[in-house]
């Protein structure tokens, strides 16, 4: 088990380091708002935690690799949840079933998120898609804004800072 996690959060640095070297914290910016307004092959993880290991070694700061990574995902997940509300609903009620989602299916969800959004929207971002597609979800399925606003906004507190600092301890355990 150690062994796979090592080997993936390896080759989750590995894929993001170039990027970061290239763009520096402007990709962080715009990969993590893109993942979180719904660009599901982002790759959100892998550059939040390259990013906080590069810091770890001098490349980037922290405290500036987390709060832009906060405010990167939160706002990305607004965008999405504001698509979502105003095309979601009706979109999915008159094309649905070209995709296979019909009515009753789009009721189920919508009950579902007025019951227990909240809780889906913190937890969701360690969830893939629904990190990427929570926003949407919520705005269709009519959730408030002022809920989802506060719990999208903590779950990317406690999803950035999880992975981010994690990967920043570990590279600081890792000889240079």
């Amino acid at each position: 088990m150690m062994h796979w996690f090592l080997s993936t959060l390896a080759s989750l640095i590995a894929a993001a380091t170039p990027i970061l070297r290239g763009y520096g914290i402007l990709a962080v910016v715009v990969i993590l708002f893109a993942e979180s307004m719904g660009v599901v092959f982002a790759p959100g993880e892998a550059v939040i935690v390259a990013a906080c290991f590069l810091a770890a070694k001098g490349v980037f700061h922290i405290w500036e690799v987390i709060p832009v990574g906060i405010l990167s995902a939160t706002l990305g997940g607004y965008l999405a949840y504001g698509l979502g509300a105003k095309y979601g609903h009706a979109g999915l009620l008159r094309y649905g079933r070209y995709v296979w989602i019909k009515p009753k299916m789009v009721d189920k969800v919508h009950r579902f998120f007025h019951r227990f959004g909240a809780p889906v929207v913190a937890i969701g971002r360690f969830v893939v898609p629904l990190r990427q597609l929570q926003g949407y979800i919520a705005g269709s399925a009519e959730m408030g804004f002022p809920v989802f606003a506060i719990w999208s906004a903590v779950g990317a507190v406690v999803w950035v800072s999880t992975w981010g600092l994690g990967a920043w301890w570990l590279a600081g355990r890792i000889p240079a």
